[in-house]
């Protein structure tokens, strides 16, 4: 199929393209050319990176740590509980799919498991998922502590 549009975002290997008043999302593994009228369009350049790496290996490594990795209603009790120090600690652990038990069995992708490319977007991903589910969990917490206030308050009288 041929499309004709606007590229809107290139992120995590996925095109974000509108045409005839629709947008689209394909992975760039499924894209067989591209053709832009400015090469000095920032998407342009990010398009030649992708090209030069293998789109499908970062693609893969997105999927698997999204599917697979960790526990991710642990971290969310990890966020409610310990705040920006569960965060901090996210932040500098070092996800790969060989500590991720469901990873390591449910992948089909272990050929690319020591490949750096795969590694950097499994990597980014699973800590961009955990914090996430960590900051909802701190977020819940701080909802949760502000009512509580306001109804400790609202019972005093002050006259």
């Amino acid at each position: 199929m041929v499309f004709e549009g606007k590229i809107i975002k290139i992120k995590h290997c996925i095109i974000l393209f509108k045409a005839q008043g629709k947008k689209y999302f394909v992975p760039a593994d499924q894209i067989l050319s591209l053709q832009f009228e400015d090469t000095a369009d920032p998407i342009y350049t990010k398009w030649l990176k992708i090209e030069e790496g293998d789109p499908q290996k970062c693609l893969k490594g997105n999927l698997d740590a999204y599917q697979y990795h960790g526990k991710k209603g642990l971290h969310f009790a990890l966020g409610s509980l310990f705040g920006p120090f569960a965060i901090i600690g996210t932040l500098s652990a070092n996800p790969n799919p060989y500590n991720g038990r469901k990873t390591l069995a449910l992948s089909e992708n272990r050929e690319h498991f020591d490949d750096p490319e795969y590694l950097a977007c499994y990597k980014k991903k699973a800590k961009e998922i955990l914090v996430g589910r960590e900051l909802i969990g701190l977020s819940c917490t701080v909802v949760y502590l502000f009512i509580r206030l306001v109804i400790l308050f609202s019972t005093f009288s002050f006259s």
